[in-house]
Formats: structure tokens, C-alpha cells, sequence
């Protein structure tokens, strides 16, 4: 290619990838940024570029995943999910969602006070069929009202009053360019990199309900964050400021990480809670906790919500975090760490491990689990339980979550897992992408929404959060066909 050249035939998107150490990657903290650079005449996204830091760079195993989503987030927004974008989506039939002056553009200020109260000095409004704002948990929220993503979020959560997804209300301006981690902590497309990026049906709702593309509906992924937890868990807080009692007890925590050892959400890996007291004065909107303004979740744009939150050292697909005390090999907990062994509660303690002290004392632990459909329907999870002692291994059936049992050879009790968890229960939410706008309609109205085009992306630790990029950011195929970029004109 080349200035005022033939460009490239039979291309509907082009991106431009580089590792340069240019001046956004010195703060140490950037992985990655991107940019749009062109669109056409019907605002589809057409060439992009994004730039990889070359010192955040890494191909070790472990850091595999992160690099991939890394990408994958930038290049969605590459296809367009961005601020700068909202207004910009279509119709099925092409007409543009948000009405357009004679001069071809969407309403367009260059001064106001977004509805969420922050002082913009630029901002293009999408129509309130695209975005709504209402107040939740006591701060004013941006919606996405789009009739897919409206589906996808009344079935993901089992509540038919909700308007749309939330965006990330901690982005800057009036909109945020993610959806909202207080929500949707390991979607892919939320500000902050989980321990384990799901590849949601939400996002693929956005994709198609922006008038560009036709989705692979197929390559969503089961986000159990949140799903079926009803309305209260969409919109109220996280943990209740009088009881402190938090809204989903597998989700949100009040016990610090010394004390608390669950499983993730999708009982991939034991989990350890986010609770903090180190951070700096929380937003009264924020605090939980009375009279402890420092005390809450170490992730700000969750709302610093304390999340259960899944780690390495306990990822149940490394064979390597098997614990095992001394020369002898004594299995303690009766696990296995395998590519499909999952996370339960658990207080097993192996008959020939009595004379060893554990500190912390654990609660949860990593087993071989299979699934079976019975006749009726139902799902049956077979545990697999090591007996080092005996050196041989038991099978346990389970049909109900929560039930205890015993185990011989140990001391304690195992807890039956969930099975539409660990047996990826329902289908992803894919179903809800059929390109049917009667599924849902939206009658909202709307006020003004920013229009930087920029945003942040964070990677979260145990401990702290790191920047991955910003600015504007697009997205194109990668590592297979996820979306089918198709010019719908």
C-alpha cells in the first residue's frame, strides 16, 4: 500500500499492528494502545492500528491468556466499541440509529455537564435508543439500550425490567468506552483484565446490534459472573451498608484474603478475597463499611466492591499447585490439578497428613470432575478424590449443590459443586443474537454523553491493578473468526 494508492481489494477492514517503545508505553505501565484512522460512508470501522509496548511483552505459558486477551480488547475496539462510536451504530437497515443534522453528523456540543455531573468541553449524543441514564446505588449510570444487549442482559441476569447494560461509569466524560466492572468483572470488554477473560455473548450483542457486522454467535463463552442472580444483583450494591452481608456470597467477600479461601465464580481456581484497608479514602458512594473509609475492594472501577477473585497459584488447570507434604508425597487434600479439574468447598484432611499443620487453614480445593446427563435431564457431577494413603482414588456422584460428603480415608467433608458451573449448565446467551429487533424495543430518553473516544484498561493482581493501554482502540479478526466484518450496505 501506499499514499493515494489502489488499497486492498476485497478487505473490509484493514489494522496496522507494530511494538514500538513510543512515549504512551514509558509510563511502565501501558501494554498496549490503539487508534481509529478511517471509517466509511457509513461509519464502519476500516483501517485501524494498534501498538503493543514492547517491554510488556512476554511469551512465557503462564502469561499466555493475558497477552491474547490484551489483544483481543484492543482490537474489539478497533471494530468499534468505543464512545466515539455510540452514536455512530445503524439500523439493520442501514438508516443511523442516532438522527444526523443536514451536515450528515449526530448532535454535537463542545460544552455542557454530562448527566453523571462531570463538566465535558466536547461530546456527541447518541439517541436515547441507544443510550439511556437512570440513577443506580446512588450515582448516575449510562446505559446501553440496544435490543440485543437488552436481551442478553434480562436473561443473564433473570430480570425482565432491566433497560440495558451498564457502561463503565469510571472512564472519564459522560460515557465510558467498557461495560461496567461492577457487573461484568471478567468480560473481556470491561476495563479491568480478569484472572479469566470470558468472550461473552454481551459484547457479540453489541457487534451485531451496531448495523456493521454479523456475528459467529458460536464463539461466545458462558460469563457465570452474575448470571441468573436476579435484579438485585444489576441494581444494588454489592455488600448491604447495615448488615454487611454481601449480595452474592461466591461473588463478593467481607473477609480479608488470610481468612477467605473460596472458589472463583467459575470454579476454575481457588480464590482468595479483594478486601483491602489500604486504600485511599473511598467515595462516600463507595464505602460498605461505616465509619472504615478506606476499607473496600482493591479495584476502583468495581465500585470497590471486595470480590472473590481467582489467582494463579491456585488455578486448577496447573498440575504444579498440587499441594504435597513431604518426601512421602501425602496428598492432604485429596486433589488433582488438571486442564478440566474445577474448584469445590471443601475440609477434607487425608488420614496420613494428621501430623502436619497447614496454615492457612484451606477450605476449598481442586478435583477431577466429569459430567453426565441422566435421562431426565438432570446433570450428574462425578468427583474423583485422591487417597494417597491408600494409593488409589474415589469416585463421588453428585446430583445437588451443596450436599456434603463424606469421604473414607479422610477427616471432614467435600461439597458438591454447582452443575450448570462446572458443566457450563445453559448455552452462552447465543440464541439472543438472532437478528429479530422484536425481541425487545426501547422507549427511554436520554441526555448528553461524551465523546473522547479514549478509555483505560486495567490488569488486576491480588494485590494491585496496572494501566493497559488508552486512547481510542479497535479491534479486527484475530486468531480466528469471531465476528464477520461485512459492509451491511
Amino acid at each position: 500500500m501506499s499514499p493515494a494508492g489502489a488499497g486492498v481489494p476485497n478487505t473490509d477492514f484493514l489494522i496496522y499492528v507494530r511494538a514500538e517503545s513510543s512515549s504512551n508505553c514509558q509510563s511502565g505501565s501501558t501494554l498496549a494502545y490503539a487508534s481509529t484512522c478511517q471509517q466509511d460512508q457509513y461509519d464502519r470501522p476500516t483501517f485501524g492500528m494498534v501498538n503493543f509496548c514492547p517491554d510488556q511483552l512476554s511469551t512465557t505459558t503462564e502469561d499466555f491468556e493475558r497477552q491474547v486477551s490484551t489483544a483481543l480488547h484492543e482490537f474489539s475496539h478497533a471494530l468499534g466499541f468505543s464512545s466515539r462510536f455510540f452514536p455512530l451504530m445503524r439500523n439493520e437497515d442501514g438508516t443511523p440509529r442516532t438522527p444526523r443534522n443536514q451536515g450528515g453528523n449526530p448532535p454535537t456540543y463542545t460544552s455542557g455537564t454530562c448527566p453523571n455531573g462531570k463538566q465535558i468541553d466536547y461530546y456527541v449524543e447518541p439517541s436515547n435508543t441507544t443510550i439511556k441514564y437512570s440513577t443506580e446505588r446512588n450515582h448516575v449510570v449510562a446505559k446501553m439500550v440496544t435490543p440485543r444487549v437488552r436481551a442478553f442482559v434480562r436473561d443473564h441476569f433473570n430480570c425482565s425490567t432491566l433497560e440495558g447494560a451498564e457502561i463503565e461509569s469510571q472512564d472519564g466524560g459522560c460515557i465510558g468506552s467498557h461495560w461496567e466492572e461492577r457487573l461484568f468483572e471478567p468480560e473481556f470488554m470491561t476495563p479491568v483484565d480478569s484472572y479469566h477473560n470470558v468472550f461473552s455473548a454481551l459484547t457479540l450483542a453489541f457487534f451485531a446490534d451496531s448495523g456493521w457486522y454479523q456475528v459467529n454467535a458460536s464463539t461466545s463463552e458462558v460469563m457465570h459472573f452474575g448470571r441468573k442472580k436476579g435484579c438485585s444483583f444489576a441494581t444494588e450494591k454489592c455488600i448491604d451498608s447495615m448488615t454487611q452481608a454481601p449480595i452474592a456470597a461466591d461473588t463478593f467477600c467481607t473477609t480479608f484474603s488470610t481468612e477467605f479461601q473460596g472458589c472463583s465464580v467459575d470454579a476454575s481456581s481457588r480464590a482468595i478475597c479483594s478486601l483491602s484497608t489500604e486504600n485511599q479514602s473511598i467515595p462516600t458512594e463507595y464505602q460498605y463499611f461505616p465509619d472504615q473509609p478506606t476499607k473496600g475492594g482493591a479495584n476502583s472501577f468495581a465500585d470497590f466492591c471486595p470480590l472473590v477473585l481467582g489467582y494463579t497459584a491456585g488455578d486448577c488447570t496447573i498440575s504444579t499447585n498440587l499441594l504435597q507434604l513431604g518426601k512421602s508425597n501425602i496428598n492432604a487434600f485429596g486433589e488433582t490439578y488438571c486442564p478440566t479439574c474445577k474448584c469445590t468447598q471443601t475440609s477434607l484432611r487425608s488420614e496420613d497428613s494428621t501430623l502436619w499443620t497447614i496454615n492457612p487453614p484451606r477450605q476449598s480445593g481442586c478435583y477431577a470432575m466429569r459430567c453426565f446427563v441422566n435421562v431426565n435431564s438432570s446433570v450428574t457431577v462425578q468427583l474423583t478424590i485422591q487417597r494417597s494413603a491408600a494409593q488409589d482414588s474415589v469416585n463421588f456422584n453428585c446430583t445437588i449443590k451443596g450436599e456434603k460428603l463424606s469421604v473414607p480415608g479422610f477427616s471432614g467433608d467435600i461439597t458438591c459443586p454447582d452443575p450448570a458451573v462446572v458443566c457450563e449448565g445453559e448455552n452462552s446467551n447465543s440464541d439472543l443474537l438472532a437478528f429479530d429487533d422484536t425481541r425487545a424495543t426501547t422507549n427511554s430518553s436520554s441526555s448528553g454523553s461524551s465523546d473522547t473516544g479514549s478509555g483505560t484498561i486495567m490488569t488486576g493482581t491480588e494485590s494491585n491493578s496496572v494501566e493497559l493501554h488508552k486512547g481510542s482502540s479497535l479491534w479486527a479478526l484475530f486468531g480466528g473468526s469471531l465476528l464477520a466484518a461485512a459492509n451491511m450496505m
